[in-house]
């Protein structure tokens, strides 16, 4: 074993072959390929990266100083409250507590004032352009998450009496679109042709199009869960199970799909599970390589919902397939499908009437109005 030029990666000789890790305290992990490699840099770079911020996390714990927000989120993970909370919604907090944490935990929760709140809000509406050139990108359902979790975590240090109040209480929400933009057929036709979408994440698109689950639920769904005509879920947000019928579609796939012997339905191309993460990371990479913008994972759920309420199915009949807990989302897609049925209806009606107006009176137009109705009454 003989150490390189690369900090913390050990080359170890066996079998004739050389195999590199990354080793940084109890982290070990193996990177392919060789230093030569442009890939084996930019994974080499990612851990060293992700590990250095790691450790500067750990470092900045330690140095936690009593009363301020870094020790208010150390006090709440080790709560009762976060116990209890879903893997699912830890994960979903976990990405508003690392920056409150990061950037903010040094700030007293005992004097940290209302404007303070507003001017975090704010600086999450926007996230910088993709390139220097690019203006900002309006990110307000970041903004709005992040003070939804400050003031989880404010409310539970009233309780404790870090504080009298909760600054971040009935904060003003920036305005959304409205949900999560739903696929055109178009984009789902470029997503699953693009030569740079693989087979597994093609496989991904055909499973969420046709059951309607989430990100985190796709990729736990199991082989052993699959009956042939439909599939067991336990959605990890609401930890609801629920039998879903497979379309034709998704039951082909699924029956032409080799398992190489994995648990899981879904797995990388190295046939190992996938972690949501890593999952949704590469589901926007492919995403974006496929020339596609404006839409992300979550809209193939919205996507599979306005295609249930659009057959005519009801608010109830809509949630037993995606797992909905509350009506509100799930009526907006049923309330939009009918008003595109009645609008379609009332756009039958008119063609049809303009016919038979037109077959009963030849003229100039056959757009019955005033002017026309007295000159056929004039020529009579």
């Amino acid at each position: 074993m003989g150490r390189i030029d690369l900090p913390y990666i050990d080359a170890i000789k066996a079998k004739g072959r050389t195999y590199y890790y990354y080793r940084r305290g109890k982290l070990r992990q193996r990177i392919k390929g060789s230093p030569e490699d442009a890939a084996f840099h930019a994974e080499y770079v990612r851990i060293h990266n992700a590990a250095s911020d790691a450790d500067a996390r750990a470092e900045r714990k330690a140095r936690v100083l009593p009363g301020s927000l870094a020790a208010l989120i150390c006090a709440y993970r080790a709560s009762p409250e976060w116990d209890s909370t879903s893997p699912a919604t830890k994960t979903d907090y976990a990405k508003s507590l690392r920056p409150l944490e990061d950037e903010f935990g040094h700030l007293s929760v005992a004097e940290m004032p209302r404007r303070f709140v507003f001017w975090l809000r704010d600086r999450y509406a926007t996230k910088p352009g993709e390139t220097e050139n690019d203006p900002p990108i309006k990110t307000p359902r970041r903004a709005n998450k992040i003070i939804t979790v400050l003031s989880i975590l404010l409310s539970w240090a009233v309780n404790r009496e870090w504080r009298p109040d909760n600054p971040a209480l009935r904060v003003p929400k920036l305005k959304t679109d409205g949900g999560y933009r739903a696929w055109s057929g178009a984009e789902l036709d470029t997503m699953l042709r693009a030569a740079t979408t693989t087979e597994d994440i093609r496989a991904a698109v055909i499973l969420a199009l046709t059951t309607g689950q989430r990100g985190q639920d796709l990729v736990t769904m199991k082989w052993a869960d699959y009956d042939g005509a439909g599939i067991y879920v336990v959605q990890l947000k609401t930890r609801a199970r629920v039998w879903i019928p497979l379309h034709d579609r998704a039951r082909h796939l699924l029956d032409s799909m080799p398992r190489h012997g994995a648990e899981t339905i879904l797995t990388r191309a190295d046939g190992r599970p996938w972690k949501v993460n890593h999952f949704q990371h590469e589901m926007g990479k492919q995403i974006r390589a496929a020339g596609l913008r404006g839409v992300v994972t979550h809209g193939l759920r919205t996507t599979a919902a306005k295609w249930l309420a659009e057959a005519g199915c009801s608010e109830r009949e809509i949630m037993s397939i995606t797992g909905h807990t509350s009506t509100a989302m799930v009526g907006h897609y049923v309330r939009e499908a009918s008003q595109k049925r009645r609008a379609q209806s009332a756009a039958t009606k008119v063609a049809r009437y303009r016919l038979e107006q037109g077959s009963a009176k030849q003229g100039i137009s056959n757009v019955p109005n005033s002017h026309n109705k007295q000159t056929v009454e004039s020529n009579e």
